[in-house]
């Protein structure tokens, strides 16, 4: 077997998710190759017992580091392995996929277990069951969700390195335009210990903003919102935590003007620790939280800044 662990880089640091993938790896195989799409420092992972092989492509940049312009390329090099492995985070949704439909091979997406180098469980249903998908391709696919597996840190020898001038082709009917870094003075969501995420029942950007945002910048913590908050613009999508946003599992997550619809469930369900607010005694996240308090979240966040 042949294991090949996908990753990015980004204003040359790695993707903090890459020794998750590497811990999941490790379940297929005792080594595996480490392809970095940009430029980084690669020193953290060049001494741990499974890389056996670094291959960087040092020409791709936060400018051309889009899946449309890397995927045919990165199939050719996909086809020499057994097992493809990325992070199931927004850049591995976009990428793998792509490279499964070149290759005409099917992805399982999400894989939380690994229970043989052919077998592996995901979540379905919004997270209520988990399916064990059995493959028979010569090629498997996965996206791994990060916060299922720990970081791999068993140190080894130094892996080899390889070199790729690969540079992305050119596209005219595609171009990088910007990036805006959303609360940058906060924590980044995917890798928050302690998550501060806010619902619809705020009532307006201007507030969420205020309590949300301040209560997190208080607490040392990362700003998660539903999907009702960022579809009524309170928050950007790079915020939303739930089924069809990032799935978390911090030491702490405090849910403010939270139903607990069971799309949001599905992205949270993994917290250590749950703290519910809401006024509404009923609501359905306080059957997953360790600790609720009944109350108006403008009388309570507020009293709760003042005294932090």
């Amino acid at each position: 077997m042949k294991v090949l662990v996908i990753t990015s880089a980004k204003e040359q640091k790695l993707n903090d998710n890459l020794l998750n993938v590497l811990s999941a790896a490790k379940r297929i195989n005792g080594h595996c190759d480490v392809l970095i799409l940009g430029n980084a420092d690669y020193s953290s992972i060049q001494e741990l017992q499974i890389v056996e092989k670094i291959m960087l492509f040092n020409n791709v940049t936060d400018t051309n580091n889009l899946a449309t312009l890397l995927a045919t390329n990165l199939a050719e090099i996909v086809k020499k392995y057994t097992h493809v492995l990325i992070s199931a985070d927004s850049y591995g949704k976009d990428l793998l996929p792509r490279i499964a439909g070149i290759l005409d091979l099917s992805q399982i997406s999400e894989v939380v277990e690994i229970v043989s180098p052919n077998i592996f469980k995901k979540p379905m249903y919004a997270g209520n069951i988990l399916a064990e998908v059995e493959s028979f391709e010569e090629i498997k696919l996965l996206t791994v969700r990060t916060t299922s597996f720990a970081a791999y840190n068993e140190v080894g020898s130094a892996a080899s390195v390889e070199v790729n001038d690969f540079t992305p082709a050119a596209n005219d009917k595609l171009s990088y335009l910007s990036e805006d870094m959303i609360h940058n003075d906060t924590i980044d969501l995917a890798h928050a210990e302690l998550i501060v995420t806010g619902g619809r029942s705020l009532g307006s950007k201007e507030d969420f903003d205020k309590l949300i945002h301040g209560l997190a910048l208080k607490l040392g913590g990362a700003v998660g919102a539903s999907r009702a908050a960022v579809e009524a613009g309170y928050a950007s999508n790079d915020c939303q935590v739930g089924q069809t946003g990032k799935v978390v599992a911090p030491k702490l997550y405090v849910a403010i003007g939270i139903s607990g619809a069971v799309q949001h469930i599905a992205g949270m369900k993994d917290s250590k620790t749950v703290i519910a607010i809401n006024l509404d005694p009923n609501a359905q996240i306080f059957e997953y939280a360790d600790y609720g308090l009944i109350g108006d979240l403008f009388d309570v966040v507020p009293e709760l800044i003042s005294k932090l």
